[in-house]
C-alpha cells in the first residue's frame, strides 16, 4: 500500500499592513488639505467681497416720470441707507426708505454691474383731495403731501378714512354715469350715517340717502334732462330720498 508523505506544517503568511494602509492614508490627507484650502479661499472670497471697498457702488441712478416728487429729498432719503458695496446694499432698505416719501407710490431697485443701483420710482397719481389734508390716489391709497400740493384744483372726498377705497370706487363709477349728462363731480360726501351728496361743478348738488343709491342715480340720470327743460330757472339741487318722487330747489329768477 502506498504511503502518502506527510505535510509540514503551513508556512505563516505576515502583512505589512501600515504599508497596506499608506496609498489610503495618503489619499485621504490629500482630501482634507484641498478641502481645507477651498475653506480658506471661500472665507476669503466672501471677506474680500463684503469689503466696502471692494467694488463700491459709484452711481444711485434714478429713472421715472416725477412731476410733483422732489428730486433731490428722494436722493437724500436714499443716500442716507446706501450703505455697503455692490453685493452687500440691502435693497429692501432702499426700496423702504423711498416708499416713506408721501409722493412715491411704487418702487423697483436693482443693481446693475459694476457700480450701479438703479431705482425705477412711479409717483402717487391723485385723483381728489381727501378731506383738508391729504391726496388718494385711484386705489383709495391716501397720502398726506406738502400743504402747497393741496392747492391743486381737484374734487374732494370726505367721509370715514376706512371707506376710500369704496369712495374711489363710487366716485368713478358715478363720474361714467354724470358724463351723459355734462355734469362732472366737484365733491363727494358720505357724512357719519352713510348719506351721501353729490355736489357738481355745474353747481347743481344731488342727495342720494343712505340706501339705494345705485337705483337713484339712475333715476337722476333719466329724470335731470326733463328737469332742465321744464323750467327757464336752472337746477339748484334734487332730492333723490323719497320713495315716489323727487323735491327739486330751483335757483331764483334773475331781475331783468
Amino acid at each position: 500500500m502506498a504511503i502518502q508523505p506527510r505535510k509540514g506544517p503551513a508556512k505563516k503568511r505576515t502583512v505589512d499592513t501600515a504599508s497596506a494602509r499608506s496609498p489610503q492614508m495618503v489619499r485621504w490627507m490629500s482630501a482634507v488639505v484641498v478641502l481645507s484650502l477651498f475653506a480658506g479661499l471661500g472665507t476669503w472670497g466672501v471677506m474680500t467681497l463684503r469689503d466696502p471697498a471692494v467694488l463700491p457702488l459709484k452711481v444711485v441712478r434714478i429713472d421715472g416720470k416725477l412731476k410733483n416728487l422732489d428730486r433731490r429729498a428722494l436722493e437724500q432719503a436714499v443716500g442716507g441707507v446706501v450703505d455697503g458695496n455692490f453685493f452687500t446694499v440691502d435693497l429692501d432698505v432702499v426700496r423702504a426708505a423711498a416708499l416713506k416719501l408721501p409722493w412715491v407710490d411704487q418702487v423697483t431697485v436693482r443693481r446693475i454691474w459694476p457700480d450701479t443701483l438703479n431705482m425705477w420710482v412711479e409717483e402717487q397719481q391723485p385723483i381728489a383731495r381727501w378731506g383738508d389734508k391729504q391726496l388718494v390716489n385711484d386705489r383709495g391709497d391716501l397720502f398726506t403731501p406738502e400743504p402747497e400740493a393741496l392747492k391743486v384744483p381737484l374734487p374732494r372726498l370726505s367721509g370715514p378714512d376706512d371707506s376710500a377705497v369704496e369712495m374711489v370706487s363710487r366716485y368713478q363709477r358715478m363720474n361714467r354715469r354724470f358724463a351723459a349728462l355734462k355734469l362732472e363731480i366737484d365733491r363727494l360726501i358720505r357724512d357719519r350715517r352713510g348719506a351721501w351728496t353729490v355736489g357738481f361743478k355745474q353747481g347743481v348738488e344731488l342727495k342720494l340717502g343712505h340706501s339705494e343709491t345705485e337705483a337713484r342715480v339712475e333715476r337722476f340720470v333719466r329724470l335731470y334732462p326733463r328737469l332742465e327743460q321744464a323750467e327757464k330757472r336752472r337746477v339748484k339741487r334734487v332730492d333723490m330720498r323719497y320713495a315716489n318722487g323727487v323735491a327739486v330747489l330751483w335757483e331764483e329768477a334773475s331781475k331783468t
